[in-house]
């Protein structure tokens, strides 16, 4: 059977492909558990100390598998692919050591979120990079809404959400979304350099500077400032954007091609 998901190992460098090329890496549930499981395993290893992400084929991630995502007309299938998602993307925040996204191609809605999720990334000049849930109907969670203003702030996280629309390695890294962005031809070249400086690093050092972070971004958590009760509408609004009808006419308009007729509905 074809893993979804491949580890590779360079030394004290691991190495993680996602590995649906046919499918432009479209994250399935299956991918989903195989990151997230590989993951794990690269954290019980105190070897690691740097954990790249990249993307097999023309494309970084193109997205969520639609026919997962929606799989109920009720929405819990949506619910449920969030929730499996979710888990992936704080093993990768929550990684003891350093994630580097290597992004090359599309990394649209779930392949955007899981390079701002990553502590570094390392982009091509031509990629595409944006959350495009808008433009289908779906309203991604709150942890991933909070990353985003986190890496870019509120106002360019609010127009990513509004619009929908990808922009380029070249401006992602203006925003904020990337460290740097090279030609295409030396993107693996340039990530390899990136996690090469990062191993030569004192590894407790690193590791306690990403606690660090993450301690000092704990203090911004959603958890920590928001009414239970407002929490819960919000939940409440994704699941009703996902038993839309307008989230089924964003899925027909993007098979089709064309631009969709929303109703708010």
């Amino acid at each position: 059977m074809t893993q979804l998901v491949v580890a590779e190992r360079d030394g004290s460098v691991a190495r993680l492909t996602l590995n649906r090329p046919d499918q432009r890496n479209a994250v399935s549930v299956a991918m989903i558990e195989e990151l997230t499981a590989a993951l794990d395993d690269l954290a019980a290893s105190v070897d690691v100390r740097v954990v790249i992400i990249a993307g097999a084929g023309p494309d970084f991630c193109a997205g969520a598998d639609l026919a997962e995502l929606t799989g109920s007309r009720s929405g819990q299938s949506g619910i449920d692919y969030a929730r499996s998602f979710e888990r992936a993307l704080t093993a990768i925040a929550a990684h003891p050591s350093p994630v580097i996204a290597q992004v090359h191609g599309a990394a649209l809605g779930a392949g955007c979120q899981i390079a701002v999720a990553c502590d570094l990334a390392v982009v091509a000049e031509d990629a595409r990079l944006g959350i495009p849930s808008a433009r289908l109907g779906i309203l991604i969670n709150l942890e991933n809404i909070q990353r985003l203003v986190v890496a870019v702030g509120p106002k360019r996280a609010a127009e990513i959400l509004f619009t929908g629309r990808a922009m380029s390695g070249v401006e992602a890294a203006d925003w904020g979304l990337a460290n740097a962005t090279v030609p295409a031809a030396d993107l693996a070249g340039r990530t390899r350099d990136l996690a090469a400086s990062i191993t030569e690093s004192a590894p407790l050092s690193v590791r306690g500077s990403k606690r660090g972070i993450a301690l000092v971004l704990s203090q911004l958590s959603i958890a920590r400032s928001t009414n239970p009760d407002q929490v819960a509408g919000f939940h409440a609004m994704a699941a009703a954007a996902l038993a839309s009808e307008d989230l089924q006419e964003g899925i027909w308009a993007f098979r089709d091609r064309r631009k969709p007729g929303f109703e708010g509905r």
